[in-house]
């Protein structure tokens, strides 16, 4: 069984502490932490990064001008424990807490301490916010939201909207579809739906339609439980998830013509959603959104950040439901709920459980 550990409270702590660390998962939240982290003291102490797919054994993961070797952990296990000795593993997953009983199970890990990188983010209560940034409203009072493929709006997506109208009176709420976006503005988003693959589009499209409208956007899946009026005292905002990563799908508003949110739309603009291959590209929009926000200064990390002109919120504003996991971070500031919950919680809070 792996030594779960929780003594640290900050990513930058654990690179200070441990000499051997070898990064577990080589997706997209690796890659992440590696731009976030890499310069601030990662790299005096990343060995490797090991990956459960077998396919991944002597590849390089990279991003931007970084490279870190990747091993197979079946490989791994072979080849490298005995001889490391001492190391510490760090789980870059985002969804982490449910592969560890897997892991428990391989005897070469047996005792091993690891630490798993969102539970260090969510230790340490974010430093004290405002949701208001500025001293007069900015951001036009327009919830915009996207449904397309031609199904009926399920009913728990219905009554989330029903309480945008409870809580934002006032305000207007537009549906976007077929019949008044045109997806085929962007190569990204058209092929995406062809493809059927139409959360992907809806990436896209809400940067397109904040920037030319203003507004807030809300994925369906989000229940507003209190008054939202604060968030217009903005020039931008996005939320940040429990794993450090922001994501526009929780809550994202900005004036019109905003120039972060341009940006943020021109990041698709040489972006295929089809591969040369025919593959289709399913990096999600907080890969996109977390990396551009990292190279403006954003550090992946649970707490209110300011980047430009965007205010970006710890998890507690939109996403106070633990995804992957974690406890619920519910606040006085807690202004929706973003429900997506995939894991089973049940299993991943006897993982925390082991950690205190």
């Amino acid at each position: 069984m792996l030594n779960l550990c929780s003594d640290v409270k900050d990513p930058i702590d654990l690179f200070k502490k441990e000499k051997k660390i070898v990064l577990y998962g080589a997706g997209a939240s690796a890659k992440l932490i590696l731009a976030s982290y890499y310069k601030r003291g990662l790299s005096g102490s990343l060995v490797f990064i090991v990956d459960q797919n077998e396919a991944l054994d002597g590849t390089i993961c990279t991003i931007d001008d970084i490279k870190v070797k990747v091993v197979s952990l079946k490989r791994f296990c072979r080849e490298y424990v005995s001889e490391m000795h001492e190391f510490t593993l760090l789980f870059s997953l985002y969804y982490s807490l449910s592969v560890i009983g897997g892991l428990d199970n391989v005897p070469e890990l047996d005792g091993v301490k690891a630490y798993i990188f969102s539970t260090i983010l969510n230790r340490k209560p974010p430093a004290p916010f405002e949701i208001r940034s500025l001293k007069m409203p900015r951001i036009p009072k327009i919830i915009h939201y996207f449904w397309i493929g031609g199904q009926k709006l399920p009913d728990e997506y219905a009554e989330n909207i029903e309480s945008w109208k409870k809580f934002c009176p006032g305000y207007e709420i537009i549906q976007w579809n077929e019949s008044n976006y045109d997806f085929a503005k962007y190569k990204y988003a058209r092929e995406a739906v062809e493809n059927k693959q139409y959360m992907y589009a809806t990436d896209l499209a809400r940067k397109d339609v904040l920037y030319q409208h203003g507004g807030i956007y809300f994925d369906t899946d989000v229940e507003i439980l209190r008054p939202i009026d604060d968030l217009l005292y903005n020039e931008a905002f996005i939320g940040i998830d429990d794993g450090g990563q922001v994501n526009s799908g929780s809550g994202l508003g900005a004036v019109k013509g905003s120039q972060i949110i341009g940006e943020l739309l021109d990041i698709y603009r040489d972006v295929s959603f089809v591969n040369p291959d025919g593959s289709l590209n399913l990096s999600f929009n907080t890969y996109y959104e977390t990396k551009y926000m990292i190279g403006r200064g954003y550090l992946v990390k649970n707490e209110y950040q300011k980047i430009g002109d965007m205010a970006c919120f710890p998890r507690e504003v939109f996403m106070p439901e633990g995804v992957v996991g974690l406890k619920d971070d519910y606040t006085k500031k807690t202004l929706a709920n973003h429900k997506i919950n995939p894991y089973d919680k049940t299993h991943c809070r006897k993982v925390l459980e082991r950690m205190k």
